[in-house]
């Protein structure tokens, strides 16, 4: 059985946009007419076409409502930029090699923190 690409099926269906669908011909005729199972077709459409869906809107939220909306993705686009993750690799004179990945800081704090009550 041969293997399709993403590529050949949408070769097919640019030829069957352009030379079978005018005269009216199915899809599923022009898959077996040029030797593609229509299931691999089929499937391959469904995964990579978006589907239009009715959306009805009733209402409109208030000029304060959308601002706040607005300010908390604001708010939440400037934390996540913020959050830095801090690696620690620390080697001492005596061997000890103490390694800490992926730290906030507030986790690299509390590892200072312990270290100092070793000192």
């Amino acid at each position: 059985m041969k293997m399709y690409s993403s590529e050949d099926f949408e070769r097919l269906f640019i030829r069957y946009k352009g030379e079978a669908y005018p005269k009216g011909e199915s899809i599923q005729t022009f898959c077996h007419r040029n030797k593609v199972p229509y299931n691999l077709f089929e499937k391959w459409y469904k995964d990579t076409r978006h589907k239009v869906v009715e959306v009805s809107v009733s209402g409109r939220p208030s000029p304060q409502e959308e601002w706040k909306s607005m300010e908390t993705a604001r708010q939440q686009k400037e934390e996540s930029v913020r959050e830095v993750r801090i690696l620690v690799d620390l080697r001492v004179s005596n061997g000890l090699h103490l390694r800490q990945g992926n730290l906030s800081y507030a986790d690299l704090k509390r590892l200072v923190e312990k270290l100092e009550g070793l000192c």
